[in-house]
């Protein structure tokens, strides 16, 4: 039976329910294992968890019977969701201009991409959110991965980002909304591939050191924005500014890309995004990798980026790619955003706002990074866990059956030798990786480390 002659709401959960499921999940019993469930719960010590059929099938405090169930020793680890990135851009897609989005011209490199998402995996990382890309070869870079083609986190993606002729972030791929009637049948287009979550600009500098750049109108926002729901798609925000936060925000978009980084936020800015439960997407690796690059590029040096990217990659971030971003203007002003993200991030989270880890970034470590900048702005290591895994399932819209360790939803899980509530540099002594209750095979992935053995 195709799930296409399914009423609507059935097919819905059809899909979902298979999404992820590789053939070969096998039964396994994490025996006594301290959880951090993603919940923000307490931590649950000594316990067993069982997955079946590639899901949470129970969390105990009493012994389970092995059965068939492979066993995995968990005794002096822990287990935590699996980490969430809800914000990168896969490499592989586009090339050209870092720092000019006019510029850019589509690609469909597939290996770069899939080498990408390889060292996701190996940093802790079983999802991503894709947040503006080539159309063409996001989609088809995540129909790889629900076919099981290619050893991959989850890919959530939107397709290119939809904003004005002229407008910030308005590249080869984007949607360009000159009126809403023009731009409907593109809309329609999209809607057509199933986006995760659609990408909408409402930027009136840019990143940069613009004075103006078009940007929506309140009333064409608003009817893009509708028009999506109506659709039933999930529409994610790129603002940098408060006023066009707020105006998103108000306008009843289901997330922000990132947070306010152009100022000091109001507190009145702060307690709306607490009020209206909006998530996040915190984002500071991107101003802090930019901003330091300037200066000190040698973080592309450390064993974690050494580990998953290419040595020309990591020569390119200190070298060519970072006198580009330092000529346009780009690093000194992400230099002037970083301590702005920094104390509106820590004043959200106090506030009790919904915090989304997100990178900005294309490369796995970043998540490490991003959780060392959360610690930074105030957060608890302890909080930092709900942030990297349960809030970006709710970012995405995928909290149903992601983002925590509870029965019914997907065994997307992360088995540390560290305890990560202690130090989120923990989040590193990753011991076993597993999706869908599959363990990935970490020492088969496509990596520099790999290579070397």
């Amino acid at each position: 039976m195709s799930h296409r002659d399914l009423p609507f709401g059935v097919a819905v959960l059809f899909v979902l329910s298979t999404i992820g499921l590789p053939a070969s999940a096998k039964d396994i019993l994490i025996r006594n294992v301290t959880v951090y469930d993603g919940t923000g719960r307490a931590a649950q010590v000594n316990v067993d968890v069982l997955i079946k059929d590639g899901k949470i099938e129970q969390v105990s405090a009493e012994r389970l019977k092995v059965g068939r169930a492979q066993l995995d020793d968990g005794t002096g680890k822990f287990l935590t969701p699996g980490l969430i990135d809800s914000h990168i851009h896969l490499p592989g897609g586009q090339s050209g201009s870092v720092v000019n989005a006019a510029e850019r011209k589509m690609t469909m490199d597939k290996t770069i991409g899939t080498r990408a998402l390889h060292g996701y995996l190996y940093s802790g990382v079983t999802s991503v959110y894709d947040s503006g890309n080539n159309t063409d070869y996001i989609f088809a870079m995540r129909d790889d991965e629900r076919r099981g083609k290619i050893t991959s986190p989850r890919i959530f993606a939107g397709g290119g980002t939809v904003s004005v002729p002229g407008g910030y972030g308005a590249g080869a791929s984007a949607i360009k909304v000159a009126s809403f009637e023009q731009a409907k049948p593109e809309l329609d287009a999209r809607f057509a591939l199933k986006p995760d979550m659609l990408k909408l600009i409402l930027d009136r500098q840019g990143m940069f050191a613009n004075k103006a750049v078009p940007t929506f109108t309140q009333e064409q926002f608003k009817r893009v924005v509708d028009y999506a729901r109506a659709n039933g798609v999930r529409t994610t925000v790129h603002i940098a500014a408060e006023w066009d936060a707020e105006t998103a925000i108000n306008a009843g978009v289901d997330a922000l890309a990132h947070p306010v980084v152009r100022s000091v936020a109001n507190d009145a800015f702060i307690q709306l995004a607490a009020e209206k439960k909006t998530p996040i997407s915190t984002t500071q690796a991107v101003f802090n990798n930019i901003a330091r690059v300037a200066d000190d590029p040698g973080f592309f040096d450390e064993p974690l980026f050494a580990a998953v990217m290419e040595p020309e990659e990591r020569d390119l971030g200190k070298g060519a790619e970072r006198q580009r971003y330092v000529s346009s203007g780009m690093a000194p002003m992400f230099k002037l955003m970083v301590p702005y993200a920094t104390d509106n991030i820590g004043r959200l989270h106090k506030a009790g706002a919904v915090l989304a880890l997100g990178t900005d970034r294309a490369f796995g470590p970043a998540v490490h990074q991003e959780l060392e900048l959360l610690v930074k702005a105030g957060i608890s290591p302890f909080d930092c866990i709900r942030i990297a895994t349960l809030n970006n399932a709710i970012y995405i819209g995928r909290q149903g059956d992601l983002g925590s360790i509870e029965p019914g939803k997907w065994a997307d899980l992360l088995l540390l030798d560290a305890d990560p509530a202690l130090d989120v540099k923990n989040f590193r002594s990753i011991s076993a990786v597993y999706k869908s209750g599959v363990r990935v095979d970490l020492a088969k992935l496509d990596l520099p480390i790999n290579r070397k053995k």
